[in-house]
């Protein structure tokens, strides 16, 4: 395995959070102006078709809101909340799409999720939860794990019944812990561990790819943890079996993120527009629960990945090479 450089000491800074800095009056959540409203109405109605997934000038009105997204989601948690889209009013669900669409076109390029090339991921209950492709399109609760993409946005076109919320951790937090209570382990963290594709990786791949869990480029902490596909990827033959030590390593790091105070439980609302960055952030979702009689309470979720590209944050090449995108 390949390791890179990692930091022997603690991070600080606002990407350093508790679940106790973000309950307390949601500092995540961002609302809507009716201004930026008007703004994004000029923009949909003068593109009745989803626009190309990359915007070369700023949406006029929108500039504020952009940057401030920016500030929040690399400078700040590293996890937003954009709230007051009028879902069910004023927009219909496939206008809020094209809302979504635009608002993260404007934070970078939208870029493919899968070896198909898909550039939109819709997430509900296809009740298959058996299913190899991942937990997204299963009732029950996800683990925690990052996407290989800069910024994941979501789009809540409708809730669960109950359940379904997303649950955010900081990575910098889970790699304070780390040096605190296990420096010999920095060792084992800047590893390059084989990571599942889970059958939607590129084509001409093996099925996996090699990531750090944490690594440092620029002297900027970046994390890249999937527990459960770095387990699963010693289905391949060519993939070296994990030590005991590892084994025991992995557990510690999923431990951290359940342990009381450390991750925030966020209940999705019909409109809510979540951005997660994903080198700073570890996220997952509870399961959830669909009301059979009223499709308003059956979660449905839109998925872009965005690529931030020379305006996102250094990455060592093992992270870089999926910028822009997997396909």
């Amino acid at each position: 395995m390949v390791t890179t450089e990692v930091l022997n000491r603690p991070v600080t800074g606002p990407s350093v959070w508790t679940a106790a800095d973000l309950q307390s009056g949601e500092p995540y959540v961002r609302h809507l102006t009716d201004a930026e409203l008007d703004a994004l109405d000029a923009v949909l109605d003068a593109e009745p078709d989803r626009a190309p997934a990359r915007r070369d000038a700023p949406v006029p009105g929108l500039e504020g809101l952009v940057s401030e997204l920016v500030e929040r989601l690399e400078g700040g948690h590293g996890y937003a909340v954009l709230r007051g889209l009028p879902l069910g009013t004023r927009y219909t669900p496939e206008r809020a799409s094209r809302a979504h669409w635009t608002i993260a076109r404007c934070l970078g390029e939208i870029v493919p999720q899968n070896g198909s090339g898909d550039l939109v991921r819709v997430l509900e209950d296809a009740r298959h939860p058996e299913q190899a492709s991942g937990t997204y399109h299963s009732k029950a609760g996800a683990p925690f794990h990052t996407d290989p993409t800069d910024v994941a946005s979501y789009l809540c076109l409708a809730p669960a019944r109950s359940g379904g919320a997303r649950v955010v951790a900081s990575a910098a937090t889970v790699y304070n812990a780390l040096v605190s209570e296990h420096p010999e382990w920095l060792e084992l963290v800047s590893k390059e561990y084989a990571t599942d594709w889970e059958g939607e990786g590129p084509s001409g791949e093996p099925g996996w790819s090699p990531r750090p869990i944490f690594s440092v480029a620029d002297g900027a902490l970046s994390c890249s943890l999937a527990t459960k596909r770095i387990m699963s990827a010693m289905r391949f033959e060519d993939v070296p079996r994990l030590s005991a030590e590892e084994m025991t390593f992995l557990m510690y790091l999923d431990s951290l993120l359940r342990r009381p105070g450390t991750a925030v439980h966020v209940e999705p609302r019909a409109g809510d527009l979540e951005f997660v960055n994903n080198y700073a952030v570890i996220h997952s979702r509870t399961g959830f629960v669909d009301d059979p009689a009223d499709p308003a309470y059956r979660r449905k979720l839109e998925r872009l990945w965005i690529s931030r590209g020379a305006d996102g944050r250094p990455l060592v090449p093992a992270l870089r090479r999926w910028r822009a995108g997997i396909a």
